[in-house]
């Protein structure tokens, strides 16, 4: 079921200038991806010695509908290929109350402990939309 984070006023009839855009399920959890547009994406896997072992970085830049979005990356499935793919769930909660309608760039970024010697690809979803394909995934020695 969606929801409206707006309330329209009964009495003067006026137009929602804020927050109208981004549905909100009943479940508090975004719909559709909110992304405008993703660029400069990389990713590589630190290799350099350590205590905490390799990591996979991954950076890029979004671009959404208003500021004051709260945006992460969570670790999705790894998929089962020979060299396989990571995937990584960019989540957007939308700000609470007003919010001025101006398109807002996002710098975004990850680290994890590596899960697998070798990467293929790192693969950035929001919801049903794939906003990126990583490929090659470098090792930084």
């Amino acid at each position: 079921m969606m929801v409206s984070k707006c309330t329209l006023s009964a009495m003067a009839g006026l137009f929602c200038l804020f927050g109208a855009t981004t549905p909100v399920r009943a479940d508090n959890t975004t719909a559709p991806c909110p992304v405008i547009d993703s660029m400069d994406w990389q990713a590589w896997v630190n290799k350099m010695p350590g205590p905490d072992g390799p990591k996979l970085h991954v950076t890029g830049q979004i671009t959404l509908p208003t500021p004051g979005y709260e945006v992460t990356l969570e670790l999705g499935p790894l998929d089962r290929k020979a060299i396989p793919t990571q995937r990584l769930v960019l989540m957007a909660t939308p700000p609470e109350g007003m919010a001025a309608q101006v398109i807002d760039p996002v710098e975004v970024t990850f680290e994890h402990p590596s899960q697998v010697r070798r990467y293929g690809a790192v693969a950035i979803v929001c919801g049903d939309t794939l906003l990126a394909e990583i490929s090659p995934v470098a090792d930084i020695h």
